[in-house]
């Protein structure tokens, strides 16, 4: 079993718990749904066109507050689709 979480917390947690975790790339956006969401919150902050620091931090909070829990529930719920088409591409690219 190969941890992708490295510290020793999580890694004991897991072994007690008889967890198997999956390796994956960092980077491997198919497989990364919190990407979608990175991407979401960079495009909403963006448009707001934050001029300052304290315009930013504004900016930050006033999108996140904008994300539908909704969303991030359907992000949630398409990592099986997504595994699939990773699956079915052969490791290659997907529509995700």
């Amino acid at each position: 079993m190969r941890f992708i979480h490295r510290a020793k917390t999580v890694k004991t947690f897991l072994e007690e718990r008889h967890i198997r975790s999956m390796s994956w790339p960092a980077n491997s956006l198919d497989l990364n749904p919190i990407e979608n969401l990175w991407w979401k919150l960079n495009k909403m902050v963006h448009d707001k066109a934050p001029t300052c620091k304290a315009d930013l931090a504004t900016a930050i909070r006033e999108s996140w507050s904008q994300i539908a829990e909704q969303y991030c529930l359907s992000l949630i719920k398409s990592m099986p689709q997504r595994l699939q088409a990773v699956i079915k591409a052969r490791g290659g690219a997907t529509k995700y």
